[in-house]
């Protein structure tokens, strides 16, 4: 596993947890899946995740 610096941010929290962008690892510290249709559009819900990125974003930042 890759430092944390040689890692990719989550599109949802942020944190530089992801070895690859797109490839729909999950995020361990909110639980995203990252999810290359929902990254070209957040407002998309549904595919790897229930809800749009821009909600799961905007529930992130409510907790934070």
């Amino acid at each position: 596993m890759p430092l944390a610096e040689q890692r990719n941010p989550c599109p949802c929290c942020g944190q530089h947890t992801l070895d690859d962008v797109g490839a729909f690892e999950i995020c361990e510290v909110c639980g995203w899946e990252d999810d290359p249709v929902q990254s070209a559009d957040p407002n998309y819900a549904g595919g790897a995740n229930k809800e749009s990125l821009n909600e799961a974003r905007r529930k992130w930042q409510a907790k934070q």
